[in-house]
């Protein structure tokens, strides 16, 4: 009995041993699993501490960035001409490289400043010559007129009018009846001795004539003018001033196809063919008729209704091609309007102040000829300044509202300010525009670049180097671009004669005709 009681007893011990054992290490593991948890709050808490260090180290930078960058922007977009405002916190390079920067721009400001000057003295100089050459030629017209006259002959002269008129008087006393006197029939004289009331008759005839032809041409049409479409527009105000003008002249100044040369490359030179340009009227200062009342009424109530739709035209939404050929037709028809409204210019210097008087209203925008052609068609160095500093604004302002997104050299060839020297005039289509531009450009060298007989030197016009950049980058680059846009066979002659001259300096290869800025229209039929 005590054996068995003492082995339960021991049971029963080592029972209660076990539990505390388990109850020991129970304990053991929440107290490890708190020291845990707290142990990895801890850590996330440190964590999370040092992301929101590193979240409010980024924002810092960030505005520090922002700051940099505004200060950047202020300094570049800064007007000309202004010294840059830099805050101290910018890195030493990056205030040094503004300086030069600022430096650098002050020096192409000056640099294009004389550019500019140069081209305006060289404006002006090709002004004076042409005008000079004018009147040397008609003082030479009016040596030629009135020759100096022998005394002796003029003598005889007299003495053979006195008795012819004696003689007169004697057979008006004898003669009691009137005699009527054959003579030889010429045409020239009868011609200038016309009776006024017939010529006027005959000049309302067919001024009806021709206002009765244009009613039946434009009444089917009306509905093509009532359209909004700007190029639409452009292009019949284009026609309408190509018509008022053809019928401003005197006579018909039709030239032989064959022999016309709007340039006289050919009178100069050797003759070739000149193209297209041999086909087209001219229209100049002493074939013209200024009388207003000479012009069809229809063709000035169209020409008034087209410029109320130009007024209100919209131009959101149009294409680069459609906006090139709208304003190449708006600058001509500019160009045309004030020669209308000012009268044609009786000198060269006229002519290019007549160019700060042309002006349109364009979808409620007035716009002179001169903000079309610098700050919509080219790019803005070309005149940026020839304006005062009120105008300079207006035409960047004018450029970012109407400008064009890529500068288009070809423009010159299609701009006609209505001097002698000028491209002609034609009527640009959006969906042909860049086609009609490089034909306009063929068609331009073709008449107006040619090659001495003597020298075998090339004959370039003006117009081309004054805007040579647009084509190549140094004179000799642009002898080369020419050459390539000649006909074959006149392309072939002249890269012949700038072969056989390479021993020789480049400004040896080839000379400029002067630029003449005499009133003149070439217009297609």
């Amino acid at each position: 009995m005590n054996i068995r009681v003492k082995t339960r007893e021991q049971c029963m011990k080592s029972h209660m041993k076990l539990d505390t054992k388990k109850v020991e290490m129970q304990g053991r593991r929440k107290t490890c699993a708190q020291k845990a948890n707290t142990t990895q709050r801890r850590s996330s808490g440190d964590r999370k501490l040092a992301l929101q260090q590193d979240v409010d180290k980024l924002k810092k930078k960030l505005r520090h960035e922002e700051n940099v960058h505004r200060a950047l922007e202020r300094a570049i977009n800064r007007p000309l001409g202004a010294l840059p405002r830099l805050p101290p916190y910018l890195p030493p390079s990056t205030l040094e490289l503004l300086a030069e920067v600022a430096v650098l721009e002050e020096e192409v400001v000056r640099l294009e400043e004389q550019v500019v000057q140069c081209r305006q003295g060289l404006y002006q100089e090709a002004v004076s010559i042409s005008s000079s050459k004018k009147e040397i030629q008609h003082s030479t017209n009016s040596m030629a007129e009135h020759p100096v006259r022998n005394p002796m002959k003029d003598n005889s002269k007299s003495s053979e009018g006195k008795e012819n008129k004696s003689c007169a008087n004697s057979t008006r006393i004898n003669d009691k009846k009137p005699q009527i006197v054959s003579s030889p029939v010429k045409k020239s004289p009868v011609k200038k001795r016309l009776d006024p009331l017939k010529t006027q008759v005959d000049c309302r005839v067919k001024i009806d004539q021709e206002t009765a032809e244009l009613r039946n041409r434009v009444d089917p049409n009306q509905k093509t003018l009532e359209c909004d479409n700007p190029n639409r527009i452009s292009e019949n105000i284009v026609k309408c001033l190509s018509s008022i003008i053809l019928r401003m002249r005197i006579h018909d100044r039709c030239e032989e196809s064959e022999n016309y040369d709007p340039y006289t490359i050919c009178s100069r030179l050797e003759k070739r063919d000149i193209g297209p340009y041999k086909h087209l009227f001219s229209v100049d200062a002493s074939s013209i008729n200024t009388n207003h009342k000479a012009f069809p009424p229809i063709l000035l109530h169209r020409l008034k209704f087209l410029f109320r739709k130009l007024a209100s035209v919209d131009l959101q939404g149009l294409t680069h091609q459609e906006k090139l050929a709208f304003w190449i037709n708006i600058y001509n028809s500019c160009m045309m309007n004030a020669f209308l409204e000012h009268g044609v210019p009786e000198g060269p210097e006229m002519v290019v102040a007549l160019m700060q008087k042309a002006i349109l209203n364009v979808g409620g925008h007035i716009l002179t000829a001169i903000t079309i052609e610098h700050f919509i068609l080219r790019l803005p160095y070309h005149s940026k300044y020839t304006f005062s500093g009120g105008a300079k604004c207006e035409g960047v302002t004018v450029r970012s509202k109407f400008g064009l997104e890529l500068s288009e050299p070809l423009v010159t060839f299609a701009l006609s300010c209505g001097s002698w020297s000028s491209p002609a005039v034609r009527v640009y289509t959006a969906t042909q525009v860049e086609t009609e531009l490089e034909a306009a450009k063929k068609d331009y060298l073709q008449a107006a670049v040619g090659i001495a007989s003597s020298t075998r030197k090339l004959v370039i016009p003006k117009l081309l180097d004054w805007y040579l950049l647009d084509f190549a980058k140094d004179f000799e680059s642009l002898l080369d671009w020419i050459c390539l846009q000649l006909p074959d066979e006149l392309g072939k002659e002249a890269m012949s004669c700038l072969e056989r001259g390479r021993s020789e300096p480049v400004s040896q290869l080839a000379q400029f005709v002067p630029y003449d800025f005499s009133f003149r229209y070439l217009l297609h039929r």
